[in-house]
C-alpha cells in the first residue's frame, strides 16, 4: 500500500508480487507512458510555467517540458507496430532533442537520452533512471542543486536502493512498479526541498518548476508502469481519486492548488507573494544573493538572449569530446549551459546546444567552428524577456547573424539560415512550427518564405499562425518595427488589450510603402540617391562586413540632401562581403522603429 501523506511505502509492507517479465522498455509500456506523460506536462504546462524562476524567470518551463516530450511522443507514435521498447526509447529521445526547448527541455531530453542508452545495454529500471540523471546532470556546465538534476539523482537513488534491497525494511524488489513508485516518491520530496536549497525560490516562494515537471514524468511512469504489470492505478502518492498528496501533482491530478499551497505555506519567507498574487514574484537584484543563489542565479544584466541549435557530424571516437568542448566554450560567452546528445547509432552524431548570453555574435562563432565537419540546424535565437508575454508572437528568418540580436530585441523568435560560417540545413515546417510554439503566443506571425513554412500550423498549439512574406532582409526589419508598440517586451499587462489588434494590416501597411535596392559597397550612395526624395522618412541600411568604413557617413549625408527630414537606421548583417541592402519608406516614422538601430537616447 502507499502512504499518501508521505508518497513513501509504508514501513514494512514490503514489495508486491508483480510479473516480474515486465520491463520499463516494453514496447506498449513505452508507447503508454511517452502519452500520459505528454498529456500531464499539455495540461499543467501553465501552471508549471508560473513559478518558473530559475534559471531565468522567463514563465516558459512547463511550455518547453511540453513542447520538448511532445517531439518525443509524436514519433513513438509513428513508429512502426513491431519496434522493440528500446529501439522506441531511442526514437522518443532523438525527436525530444531535435525538439528540444529551453534550459529544461534539452535537460529532459539527455535524461530521456541515458535511458535509451541503458536499455539498449539491457539494465534494469534503477540502472535506466540512474544512467538518465547521470547523462542529465553531465550535460551542465554548471549544475546548481534544488532544481530538475537534484530530482533525477532522488530518483534515480530511490529506485537502486528497492531494486538492490537496501532500503530500510524491503527485500530487492520483483517487477519494476515498486522501483519507479519509489522513484517518483523520491523525486517529489526532492522537488518540494527544493524552494530550501535555491535563494532565488525561496525569494519567489516557489518550488523548481523544472523538477516539477520531471515528477510528472515519473508519475506518469508509475501509471503506465501499473497498467503494464497489472498493479494498483495511480501515480506515487496518489490517493484513489488521482489528487496530489505530499505537495506536488501527480499524472492524474491538478498542479494549481498545489502551488497555491507552496506560496500560502511560504507566507514567512521575505519577497514570498501573498495569497492574492497572480503568480511568483521573480526576484530582483536587492533581493537575491548571488554569492547564495547557485552558480546559475541570473541577474537583470545578463545572458538576456537564448540560443540554440543542433550540431550533426561524423560519430567516432572524436565525437565523444564535442559536448565538453561545446560547453566550456558556450560557458565563456554565457550562462545556462547544456548540451546533450552524441553517438546516434547511424554513422552520425546529433547534438542540441543551449546557452543564455549578451554576446551572441561570439556564442555563433562557437556553432559555426564546432560544426565545420558538420551543419547546424534548428539555430534559433529569442529574448528571454519576451517568451509568453504576448497576444502575438513573431518568427522572422534570417541569414543574418549580426540581425539576429536586433530581431530578437524587437520581440521575434528568431530562425538563422545562414551566415556562421558553416552549412546551416534549409528550414522545414517542423523547424517554423517549434519557433512559432517557443513565442508562447496565442496568435503569431511568420516572417520569411511561405514553403518554409507550408504545414507549419498543423501541429500547432496556436489559434492563428499568419505567413508574410519577406524577400529581404530588410523587409523583416520593416515588419518588426511597425509592431514595435505589439510586442513591448517586458509589458505583460498590456496584453489583452492588444488582442483586437489586426498584426496583419500593419504590416501590410508598412510594407507596402517599402522600396529595396541592392548595391556592392560605395555604389550604394549613388542608389540611395536615386532611392531618396522628399517624401522619404525612414532609410534602412544594412551592411555587410566588408563596406567602406565611411559608408554610413555618406549616406547619411545623401539622405540629408535627397530627404531633410528622414531618419537613416544602419544595421551589420554580419554576413561577409560588400553587400549593402537599402529600404526606403514613406508616410512612417522613426517613432516606429524601436529597439532598431538606436541607443537608449535615442541617436542613429
Amino acid at each position: 500500500m502507499i502512504d499518501v501523506d508521505s508518497g513513501g511505502r509504508t514501513a514494512g509492507s514490503g514489495p508486491e508480487a508483480f510479473p516480474a517479465e515486465v520491463r520499463l522498455e516494453d514496447p506498449d509500456l513505452v508507447r503508454a507512458w511517452t502519452g500520459g506523460a505528454t498529456a500531464a506536462l499539455r495540461r499543467e504546462r501553465d501552471a508549471i510555467d508560473r513559478v518558473n524562476v530559475f534559471p531565468v524567470a522567463d514563465a516558459d518551463t512547463g511550455t518547453n517540458l511540453y513542447l520538448t516530450l511532445r517531439e518525443g511522443d509524436r514519433a513513438v507514435a509513428a513508429a512502426p507496430a513491431d519496434a522493440t521498447g528500446p529501439q522506441l526509447l531511442a526514437t522518443l529521445a532523438r525527436a525530444a532533442l531535435l525538439g528540444a526547448r529551453g534550459n529544461s527541455g534539452v535537460i529532459l531530453s539527455e535524461w530521456l537520452r541515458g535511458l535509451a542508452v541503458a536499455a539498449r545495454r539491457g539494465g534494469g529500471a534503477a540502472d535506466l533512471l540512474t544512467r538518465a540523471a547521470t547523462s542529465a546532470r553531465s550535460a551542465v556546465a554548471m549544475p546548481a542543486e534544488g532544481t530538475i538534476l537534484t530530482a533525477a539523482d532522488a530518483a534515480a537513488a530511490a529506485a537502486r536502493a528497492v531494486e538492490d534491497g537496501t532500503e530500510p525494511s524491503a527485500r530487492p524488489a520483483a517487477g519494476p512498479l515498486p522501483v519507479v513508485t519509489a522513484a517518483a516518491a523520491a523525486a517529489r520530496t526532492a522537488a518540494r526541498a527544493s524552494r530550501d536549497e535555491l535563494d532565488v525560490l525561496r525569494e519567489a516562494g516557489v518550488l523548481d518548476a523544472g523538477a516539477l515537471g520531471l515528477v510528472l514524468v515519473l508519475d506518469a511512469l508509475v501509471v503506465a508502469t501499473a497498467g503494464a504489470t497489472g498493479g494498483p492505478a495511480g501515480g506515487a502518492g496518489s490517493t484513489a481519486g488521482g489528487s496530489a498528496a505530499g505537495g506536488v501533482s501527480v499524472a492524474g491530478g491538478s498542479m494549481d492548488a498545489v502551488n497555491l499551497d507552496q506560496l500560502l505555506d511560504a507566507g514567512a519567507i521575505p519577497g514570498a507573494p501573498g495569497p492574492a498574487a497572480p503568480g511568483p514574484v521573480a526576484p530582483t537584484p536587492e533581493t537575491t544573493d548571488p554569492e547564495t543563489a547557485g552558480p546559475e542565479a541570473h541577474d537583470a544584466g545578463a545572458g538576456a538572449l537564448e540560443l540554440m541549435f543542433v550540431l550533426t557530424g561524423p560519430a567516432g571516437e572524436a565525437s565523444e569530446t564535442v559536448a565538453a568542448r561545446l560547453r566550456g566554450s558556450l560557458a565563456e560567452v554565457g550562462d545556462s549551459v547544456v548540451v546533450v546528445g552524441g553517438d546516434t547509432g547511424t554513422g552520425t552524431a546529433v547534438w542540441q546546444a543551449h546557452v543564455h548570453t549578451d554576446h551572441l555574435d561570439l556564442a555563433l562563432a562557437i556553432a559555426g567552428e564546432a560544426s565545420r565537419a558538420g551543419s547546424l540546424a534548428q539555430v534559433h535565437v529569442r529574448h528571454l524577456a519576451a517568451a509568453g508575454q504576448h497576444e502575438w508572437g513573431v518568427v522572422a528568418a534570417t541569414s543574418a547573424p549580426g540581425l539576429a540580436a536586433e530581431l530578437a530585441h524587437a520581440g521575434a523568435v528568431v530562425l538563422l539560415t545562414g551566415g556562421v560560417g558553416s552549412t546551416v540545413e534549409a528550414l522545414t515546417p517542423d523547424d517554423v512550427g517549434r519557433a512559432a510554439a517557443s513565442t508562447g503566443a496565442r496568435r503569431v506571425l511568420v516572417l520569411g518564405t511561405p514553403e518554409a513554412a507550408a504545414g507549419a500550423d498543423t501541429q500547432l498549439d496556436v489559434e492563428e499562425m499568419i505567413v508574410v512574406p519577406t524577400p529581404t532582409d530588410a523587409h523583416a526589419v520593416v515588419a518588426l518595427a511597425a509592431l514595435g508598440t505589439l510586442l513591448p517586451i517586458g509589458l505583460p499587462d498590456q496584453s489583452d488589450a492588444l488582442g483586437a489588434v489586426d498584426a496583419r494590416a500593419i504590416l501590410d501597411e508598412a510594407l507596402a510603402g517599402l522600396t529595396v535596392a541592392d548595391a556592392r559597397g560605395a555604389a550604394a550612395i549613388d542608389v540611395l540617391r536615386e532611392a531618396a526624395g522628399p517624401e522619404t522618412t525612414v532609410a534602412t541600411v544594412l551592411l555587410d562586413t566588408d563596406v567602406p568604413a565611411d559608408l554610413p557617413g555618406r549616406l547619411a549625408a545623401v539622405l540629408a540632401e535627397r530627404a531633410p527630414d528622414a531618419e537613416l537606421v544602419v544595421l551589420a548583417t554580419g554576413r561577409p562581403g560588400d553587400g549593402v541592402c537599402l529600404g526606403t519608406e514613406s508616410g512612417v516614422g522613426l517613432e516606429m522603429r524601436q529597439g532598431f538601430g538606436q541607443d537608449p537616447e535615442g541617436d542613429t
